[in-house]
């Protein structure tokens, strides 16, 4: 979904990002990559809508969701959360992307301070992935049960998100390893699942928090502060809707630098 890894991985579905890229061929895909291109949520709001009001029979199902997702990513960047909500509930009768819906009304619920029906629409959209996404959508729905204090349900889903998980499992079972540190749980394999992260292609990004929190919690200060400020030096300059999403990791980063500051 992104050139540079800034949300809850395993990584969103690269077909978001491709269709910016796609050669248009109805005057919808222009628009729609117009208004992916735009920089202000006012602009790409414009754009989509303009594209969703045209008479084109060529349009495609998934042009008709991305272009519903840009006018909910206009909202959910403005903190209007009930229009986002709305609109994602509408994306997810569109095409075969009901889990993305789900996913998008997800986010939307936990800006707004709702945790239960965040976890509710999470797990719908867990339900609706189809094999290649389901690993994504487990993990999402850990961290949420997770920050909520369900270990019990999220150790469960992270158990069954790493066996669908391919290219991503390093990053599944860092997080499943944090979640149970977090919790004053034993890791086995500690060792392991810390080299294997840092040695996959998901050390980056999501990869820099869950190795400086695993830090944090054995003691080891140095590799913590280093992994954290990564994370936060790659988050610094992310959009509004990036910052909703990645918020409570963000806060629990410059929470453990500001008191390994002050010890």
């Amino acid at each position: 979904m992104r050139s540079k890894q800034t949300s809850r991985p395993p990584a969103a579905p690269d077909w978001v990002g491709k269709a910016a890229t796609v050669s248009a061929a109805s005057p919808s895909e222009e628009l729609l990559q117009r208004a992916i291109a735009a920089r202000e949520p006012r602009e790409r709001e414009k754009l989509a809508r303009e594209g969703l009001a045209l008479e084109d029979p060529a349009r495609a199902p998934d042009t008709q969701f991305l272009l519903l997702r840009q006018v909910y990513l206009a909202q959910l960047e403005r903190d209007r959360f009930d229009e986002a909500i709305e609109l994602a509930t509408e994306m997810a009768q569109v095409g075969p992307f009901a889990d993305l819906a789900h996913n998008d009304r997800s986010r939307a619920l936990a800006a707004r301070g709702d945790a239960k029906a965040s976890i509710d629409a999470q797990r719908q959209a867990l339900a609706a992935a189809p094999r290649e996404r389901r690993s994504f959508q487990g993990f999402f729905l850990a961290t949420l049960l997770h920050f909520a204090g369900e270990i019990a349900d999220s150790l469960a889903v992270v158990a069954v998100a790493e066996r669908d998980a391919q290219r991503d499992r390093p990053l599944v079972r860092a997080l499943g390893a944090f979640i149970r540190l977090d919790a004053g749980l034993a890791v086995p394999r500690l060792a392991e699942i810390v080299r294997d992260l840092g040695r996959s292609r998901s050390r980056e990004g999501y990869g820099q928090y869950l190795l400086g929190m695993i830090a944090h919690h054995v003691g080891d200060r140095g590799k913590a502060s280093a992994h954290l400020r990564a994370f936060l030096r790659r988050n610094a300059a992310i959009d509004r809707a990036k910052v909703l999403t990645l918020r409570e990791e963000l806060h629990r980063a410059r929470r453990v630098l500001a008191d390994a500051e002050l010890d």
